[in-house]
């Protein structure tokens, strides 16, 4: 059901452990999400820097995907274009080279399709054990899944943003689709860290190693932290409200996506939605 590709020349003991973590997640994913898995799943261990140059690609890509579904004119497509990937090419590209130290998997998408990629040297900075690690892919696959069961969600943050402003909608009327992807996979993994040890959390344990300081301070100054946990607390709320059905309905209807304000107050969202 997976394929490993070595790019990062990791040592043959390294590869061996991802391949027994990767069996163990795949069926944590696929029965904590509820969500159809891929036939197929493509692993790459790389380099950080292997990692930021994927990263761009994929961001270039999602722009593409994003404008292009908006059914816009030539002459809008082609500015959007232009200011969206300058944006892509400096900020975007600047963001993965700080932070792929510390990044613990991520979802590419490539012109041939999504892989999984893996960066032993960021596992060397969080000193991640089986179980973090474990879950860590179930997060990530798990966004595989997402696309599977939706393929217009992984460009959704593109679509819906440039969609949100050119309507003009005030901050907290946005939508925030990077938070429901995020705190759905968080969701998943922490309960994915229940089923293996008991306790349902995203991060380290009591009596697990410590990670490296650069880990630490990086992980600290991500500025996604609130995506995922403002959108665990969402997810966990539309859950507790209506189960997997309409868990599964937030995630394939767009008109259903919560704004700024809903992600950081679900009831509001379940008021609007309450009678679906």
């Amino acid at each position: 059901m997976f394929t490993i590709h070595n790019d990062a020349n990791a040592t043959t003991d390294d590869e061996r452990r991802y391949e027994r973590l990767m069996e163990a997640a795949i069926p944590l994913a696929g029965d904590l999400s509820q969500l159809p898995l891929p036939s197929r799943i493509t692993v790459r261990l790389a380099t950080p820097d292997q990692f930021v140059a994927w990263q761009t690609e994929h961001n270039q890509l999602m722009v593409d995907r994003g404008i292009e579904s908006l059914g816009l004119g030539r002459v809008k497509r082609r500015l959007l274009r232009a200011t969206t990937m300058l944006a892509v090419k400096t900020k975007g590209k600047a963001m993965a080279e700080k932070f792929a130290p510390v990044v613990q998997g991520a979802i590419i998408f490539r012109s041939e399709g999504p892989v999984l990629v893996v960066m032993p040297a960021a596992h060397a900075e969080s000193r991640g054990t089986d179980r973090f690690l474990t879950c860590i892919f179930a997060h990530e696959i798990t966004h595989l899944a997402q696309a599977e069961f939706n393929p217009a969600l992984p460009y959704a943050m593109v679509r819906l943003g440039i969609r949100d402003q050119l309507d003009r909608r005030p901050q907290d009327e946005c939508r925030f689709p990077s938070a429901v992807l995020e705190g759905h996979a968080s969701w998943v993994q922490a309960r994915a860290s229940e089923r293996l040890c008991g306790v349902a959390t995203c991060n380290r344990l009591d009596g697990e190693p410590e990670p490296t300081e650069l880990f630490t301070r990086l992980t600290a100054e991500s500025p996604r932290a609130d995506a995922y946990d403002l959108g665990e607390k969402f997810i966990v709320a539309v859950h507790t409200f209506g189960g997997f059905p309409m868990v599964e309905r937030l995630l394939k209807d767009e008109d259903w996506m919560p704004t700024n304000r809903e992600i950081q107050d679900p009831a509001i969202w379940l008021d609007r939605h309450q009678d679906a």
